[in-house]
């Protein structure tokens, strides 16, 4: 059964645009394209550290916006939630560079009653497992055309094993039980049939996604086709969408800053969710996810775009 493939065409007219917006599929991918080469050239002949500033700023500005999407929480609870993750690590960053033979007890139960509310905080511990599943997974450079034969499920349950712990029993484990969408009348696939189908998935995606000749037009049809057939298989009983969204920023890992946000605003989440059922409708497989692609495609231009802006680089972006 072919799982992936870009036999179909991106949308003309997304439905969640603006009437007067009329960029469209192709403005999206010549864009992008152009961004990239501006952030790379950007960063040849800099530090380290220059770059990697920015990368963690654009770490926590997908943190906030992958929780609030996933959980359906306010932007601005997961925002302070993220702020206190990072200033535990800094403060704990603090105290081993600067007194690292010295045993500060008074400090270490000064940083313990700071970060007491965040760390007792479900919403937070997600925050926390995501952050470092992320450090683990990507590597502090700018498209790093990760390797495809690491892509296997053996990955998956890696993945979802750190982002599950402490909240999610069974963490790495694939279900046992039957399971349905929470907001629709959708039954996910057998469990009993996961663990060959994920495998055949993830077989397709390297075969795919190793080609040399991968452009990033066709690149961002087979993520669709990952995206839509991983959440439909839902191999976990909770952290599904987490995990895909890491998986699918690897797939795409030679043509997006990672990890790839899915973050269009304050209706994303309504949209992304509408986005899947569409890729669904088709039935049997394979599915036809025109809307997911063109979804993940302006969520890649805007990635690009949002760190041109902060690194300000504006002055070749001509929108």
């Amino acid at each position: 059964m072919v799982f992936i493939h870009s036999n179909f065409d991106f949308l003309d007219k997304v439905w969640w645009k603006l009437d007067y917006d009329d960029r469209n599929a192709q403005y999206f991918i010549s864009n992008t394209k152009r961004l990239q080469q501006a952030i790379l050239l950007s960063v040849i002949n800099e530090d380290e550290n220059f770059w990697k500033g920015y990368i963690e700023l654009h770490r926590e500005r997908y943190l906030t916006e992958c929780i609030s999407t996933e959980s359906n929480v306010d932007f601005d609870v997961v925002r302070q939630l993220v702020k206190k993750s990072w200033f535990e690590d800094f403060l704990s960053y603090m105290r081993r560079v600067m007194f690292p033979k010295i045993l500060l007890r008074p400090f270490s139960y000064l940083v313990s009653i700071i970060c007491k509310l965040s760390r007792s905080s479900r919403l937070s511990k997600k925050v926390r497992n995501l952050h470092d599943a992320i450090n683990d997974i990507f590597p502090f450079i700018f498209y790093p055309d990760l390797p495809m034969d690491r892509f296997t499920p053996l990955l998956t349950q890696q993945l979802h094993k750190q982002i599950g712990k402490g909240l999610i029993d069974n963490v790495g484990q694939y279900r046992t039980q039957y399971v349905m969408a929470a907001q629709d009348n959708y039954v996910y696939l057998a469990p009993n049939l996961i663990k060959d189908k994920i495998e055949e998935l993830f077989r397709q995606c390297r075969e795919n996604f190793q080609r040399e000749d991968l452009e990033l037009e066709e690149a961002v049809k087979l993520g669709a086709c990952f995206l839509a057939h991983f959440l439909y298989i839902h191999p976990f009983m909770n952290g599904n969408g987490r995990v895909a969204r890491l998986l699918l920023s690897y797939l795409l890992s030679r043509f997006t800053v990672v990890p790839l946000s899915l973050y269009l605003g304050t209706k994303t989440r309504e949209v992304y969710l509408q986005c899947l059922r569409e890729a669904q409708w088709y039935g049997e497989p394979p599915y036809k996810p025109s809307a997911l692609a063109n979804f993940i495609l302006e969520n890649i231009y805007a990635t690009a775009y949002h760190i041109c802006v902060v690194m300000d680089l504006n002055t070749r972006i001509n929108d």
